[in-house]
């Protein structure tokens, strides 16, 4: 499998722009991508921020030497000195070039002052404790990058980078067979228990003519913020004649519970006699507390389960479906027998 490395190349720059050409140019005949300041794009991401992402995705970490510390960070450490600590802390394989005859560096690529002279030979030094290689000029230093490249790739193996038509090993094949496989299984045995499931509610719970009291919470307009209690009483058969129609295919509980809510409301405002005045005119909502009464009940006598269906990431909202027994209860609740049909 073809496989590439991003390698990063840390320098400064103005003093070493031919050696930074030349070890482009031997990275990209190693079919290596080199990643470096000159190809980071302008825009208001911060920096380092940009610079350690970089590194974190590089497979390989190469730093070059001169004359110069560089520009300092107000911490008074070099640019090049703080990419290089955060490739050894992160564990990214490093490897050092330094100048082979520091004396020989002309004077116009040199530190002239003798505290960033003093900085350089500390990192010099840091640098030197790990795999280096001496450069004399940039010819020089690209062939000792391919050599040097090719000597870490073989001691410090990274995963590289493939292209995507490529990644896919047998053995990776053969995974995603198996687990389409286990998938299929388990859809199939899904569907089967579906199949099998009871077309019987369980009597053992309250439900058809017996009443379920449902408490409501009063939510008067902005500008009269009131908030009362009142009950209504229902039977179950009238609950499942209610929401069950929505429930054949899937519904967001948000909505089942509106359906509910303005059911509610109409009888309110078709018999206001039994509730304090304002009630028929403004917003009637059930209460957490009866709404989950509800969920319970239905859930307990088999009628409806969570939904199954595919959704969004964005989508939270909890779904309910009838079951099989839930279906064949509010068919034979809603459907018109026979003997009141009237033909014309």
């Amino acid at each position: 499998m073809d496989r590439r490395y991003q390698v990063f190349i840390s320098s400064t720059f103005t003093d070493l722009i031919d050696e930074r050409r030349e070890v482009m140019q031997a990275l990209l005949e190693m079919d290596c991508l080199p990643a470096g300041m000159e190809l980071f794009p302008a825009g208001d991401t911060d920096q380092w921020t940009l610079i350690k992402g970089v590194i974190e995705q590089s497979d390989y970490y190469l730093v070059i030497l001169g004359g110069r510390y560089g520009s300092t960070t107000e911490a008074g450490v070099s640019y090049t000195e703080k990419e290089y600590d955060y490739a050894v802390h992160i564990g990214i394989p490093v490897m050092g070039f330094v100048p082979a005859e520091t004396d020989e560096i002309p004077w116009g690529k040199t530190d002239k002052s003798d505290a960033a002279a003093e900085q350089l030979r500390v990192f010099r030094d840091k640098v030197q404790l790990k795999m280096t290689k001496d450069w004399k000029n940039a010819e020089d230093l690209g062939s000792k990058v391919t050599r040097g490249l090719l000597q870490l790739i073989k001691t410090n193996p990274r995963p590289g980078w493939t292209r995507g038509d490529q990644a896919m090993t047998p053995e990776v094949r053969a995974e995603i067979a198996e687990l389409r496989a286990r998938v299929a299984q388990f859809e199939k045995k899904e569907a089967e228990s579906s199949s099998a499931e009871s077309s019987h509610i369980d009597e053992r719970f309250a439900y058809g003519d017996d009443d379920i009291e449902l408490n409501l919470v009063h939510k008067g307009f902005y500008y009269k913020p009131v908030f009362e209690e009142g009950d209504l009483t229902y039977t179950w058969d009238e609950i499942v004649e209610v929401l069950g129609p929505f429930m054949i295919d899937e519904a967001p509980e948000s909505a089942l519970r509106n359906t509910l809510n303005s059911h509610m409301l109409l009888e309110i405002q078709n018999d206001p006699s039994n509730w304090a005045q304002g009630w028929g005119r403004e917003l009637a909502e059930i209460s957490d507390k009866s709404w989950g009464a509800i969920v319970v009940q239905l859930r307990a006598l088999g009628m409806i389960t969570i939904g199954t269906k595919k959704r969004t990431a964005a989508d939270k909202s909890v779904y309910w479906k009838l079951t099989r027994a839930g279906d064949a209860y509010m068919v034979s609740l809603r459907a018109i027998p026979s003997a009141v049909i009237r033909m014309e």
